[in-house]
């Protein structure tokens, strides 16, 4: 059987970004809500970067949103592309330096400050390891 465009299914690849903040040490971990599309799993909070939005503006924004503290980006640590089975994620780690602003969770169950040692220890999302993995070489 031949492929032709009808046969082929293209996948959405959706951009995604991290931030790992550190604070005295420690590192930020976000846990993600039960219901969620890996519910319960760890993570470097983040989201969706929309249309003409930069990586570090979205991070940025999504970082208020989310946890209601205001960051500035730092240096990009990491790409990681992860296959979901609907969609492709392609998430980029940036490390990301914490401005002002109580941590308050809107869209996540639990959040923890980590030694880089102790990070290893939480069930993180697949595709946060490889920034992870960036974390510890820097």
């Amino acid at each position: 059987m031949r492929n032709t465009a009808e046969s082929v299914s293209i996948k959405p690849i959706i951009l995604v970004v991290a931030g790992v903040i550190e604070k005295q040490g420690r590192y930020l971990l976000a846990q993600r809500v039960e219901h969620a599309c890996q519910g319960g799993l760890w993570e470097f909070p983040g989201g969706k970067v929309e249309e003409g939005e930069t990586p570090q503006a979205a991070l940025e924004r999504e970082l208020t949103e989310e946890l209601a503290i205001q960051t500035t980006t730092g240096r990009f640590l990491a790409d990681s592309v992860f296959d979901h089975g609907d969609k492709i994620i392609h998430l980029k780690g940036y490390l990301s330096h914490w401005e002002s602003g109580s941590l308050v969770l809107h869209s996540h169950q639990a959040s923890v400050w980590a030694e880089l040692t102790e990070i290893s220890h939480y069930a993180l999302c697949p595709a946060d390891y490889p920034i992870l993995e960036a974390l510890v070489a820097k």
